[in-house]
């Protein structure tokens, strides 16, 4: 049977707003982590001085971090945080966007993403998968997110910015399409909120709007 939704990724991610913190404004998966390369050098001592002794070099502004998951298909590009708790917050939004792709594309809950959002969260992506399920679909392709900070305390942190669905694929009944209503609105607007409460960063809001572009 195939599927066309008026709005397939809208069944996927449903503006939730969790009441269950007292925040101001609101109330296997898994990829390989990225690794890096460590480079040992020698240096010979410098034969002149410094022109200026005194002048201390300064360092280049911290730029974005890309996390990519291929498994998942999805990447996510992160702003340099502004402290701790920033950073905190960017880290748990990762994670969730890489469990909450893998579900979406493997067509099963993560194991990992109960711990990552709230309960409302994680119920409609459940109810997401078992939209796909009884309508045969899955989604391939790739999806590119690229969050900022719009807000910033000390237990809420609200993420703005864009996701670049214009590679992502619906497969339908073995058939890879584009989802409807990408050719108009291929890179969108988010909001997700982010909130901890003593026991660590959940999403408490993951927010895809689909009829706007970016």
């Amino acid at each position: 049977m195939s599927a066309r939704p008026q709005h397939p990724l809208r069944a996927t991610v449903l503006a939730v707003c969790a009441g269950v913190l007292t925040l101001a404004g609101c109330g296997d998966s898994g990829g390989e982590e990225p690794t890096g390369l460590g480079e040992s050098t020698t240096t010979a001592p410098s034969a002149e001085p410094s022109a200026d002794p005194t002048e201390t070099p300064s360092d280049d502004p911290a730029g974005p971090t890309e996390h990519a998951f291929p498994d998942a298909g999805v990447t996510i590009v992160t702003p340099p945080p502004s402290g701790p708790a920033e950073q905190a917050a960017l880290a748990a939004y990762v994670e969730f966007a890489r469990e909450w792709r893998w579900s979406l594309r493997e067509v099963r809950l993560s194991e990992q993403l109960p711990a990552l959002a709230v309960a409302p969260v994680v119920q409609t992506v459940e109810d997401s998968l078992a939209y796909q399920e009884e309508n045969g679909i899955r989604y391939g392709g790739e999806m590119v997110i690229t969050p900022v900070v719009e807000e910033s305390g000390d237990a809420l942190v609200v993420l703005g910015g864009c996701i670049d669905g214009s590679a992502v694929l619906l497969v339908d009944d073995g058939e890879e399409r584009p989802p409807d209503g990408v050719d108009e609105h291929p890179v969108i607007p988010m909001r997700v909120v982010l909130g901890n409460d003593g026991s660590g960063w959940k999403v408490n809001e993951n927010t895809l709007h689909e009829d706007e572009s970016c």
